[in-house]
């Protein structure tokens, strides 16, 4: 029960019973998939951020979607549900309030981020 407050599951950030239940309990591969998962979602905000900064869509899209398939990977459904909700968005070609959106999915992963380096023991 500590892992899972310090994971952040309990208020649904990360479910790791179900990364759990994934990977057939491997804990090595989940800190691989961790690690892999904090290395490269920092530039998928970046093109998000630039994408919806500079209204442009097509780009807010792509990397909505990279974000929520990655977030959805690793069972971190609170930040899955915010790219989701930037990629209809963008597809809808209407990025209206999605700076707001963006900002909160930006402290989402922060908080995440945290939450993990916890988990991982860093």
């Amino acid at each position: 029960m500590q892992q899972e407050r310090s994971t952040g599951t309990e208020s649904g950030r990360f479910d790791l019973h179900e990364l759990m239940e994934r990977v057939d309990g491997d804990e090595e591969l989940i800190r691989e998939v961790l690690g892999i998962f904090l290395e490269d979602i920092p530039g998928i905000l970046e093109e998000l951020k630039r994408g919806v900064k500079e209204g442009l869509p097509e780009v807010v899209a792509r990397a909505a979607h990279a974000l929520k398939g990655a977030s959805a990977n690793i069972a971190a459904n609170r930040l899955r549900e915010y790219a989701y909700q930037l990629e209809i968005k963008a597809k809808s070609e209407d990025l209206a309030g999605a700076s707001d959106l963006y900002a909160s999915l930006e402290t989402e992963f922060n908080e995440l981020k945290t939450h993990l380096a916890q988990y991982l023991g860093k």
